[in-house]
C-alpha cells in the first residue's frame, strides 16, 4: 500500500511518500525541509504512530535542504518509530554527506542508524525481524 500526502505545493514544496508491507514501512521526503514542512511533518508522525509496521526507513534521498528549525521535528519522528510497542527498527538513507554530518554532530540522526540507500536498509532490517 501506497500513499502520498495530501497537501502539495506547486512551488515545489516539501511532501512525503509512505509506503508499507507487512512490517516494513518506508517513508521518503520530497523538497525542502523547512518551516512550511512542519505540518505535512505532523501528519506524517500521525500516520506512523496509527501503523501496525515496526521496520521503517527514512529516505532523504529526494530532499532538496533540511532547515535546523525543523531538526526537532525530526527527532520527533525518530523517537515516534523507536518507541513502539512492538520494538520499532529505523534506518535512514540517502541524506547528503554535509547534512549527515550537520545532524549527526548536533544529535538530530544517530549514525548507527544511517545507511547508503533503500536496500541496504532493507536488508539491514530485515535481519531483525
Amino acid at each position: 500500500m501506497c500513499r502520498e500526502s495530501l497537501q502539495k505545493n506547486e512551488e515545489g514544496g516539501f511532501k512525503y511518500l509512505l509506503a508499507k508491507q507487512k512490517e516494513f514501512c518506508v517513508i521518503s521526503f520530497v523538497g525542502p525541509i523547512n518551516n512550511k514542512a512542519k505540518e505535512e511533518l505532523g501528519k506524517c508522525l500521525d500516520e506512523i504512530k496509527n501503523t501496525e509496521s515496526c521496520l521503517f526507513i527514512l529516505n532523504f534521498r529526494d530532499v532538496t535542504g533540511i532547515d535546523k528549525a525543523i531538526h526537532r521535528q525530526l527527532v520527533q519522528i525518530q523517537h515516534c518509530i523507536r518507541s513502539k510497542e512492538s520494538g520499532g527498527h529505523l534506518r535512514i538513507c540517502g541524506i547528503n554527506p554535509k547534512w549527515k554530518h550537520d545532524l549527526t554532530s548536533v544529535g538530530t540522526l544517530r549514525p548507527d542508524e544511517m545507511v547508503d540507500n533503500v536496500r541496504v536498509a532493507l536488508a539491514e532490517l530485515n535481519k531483525l525481524k
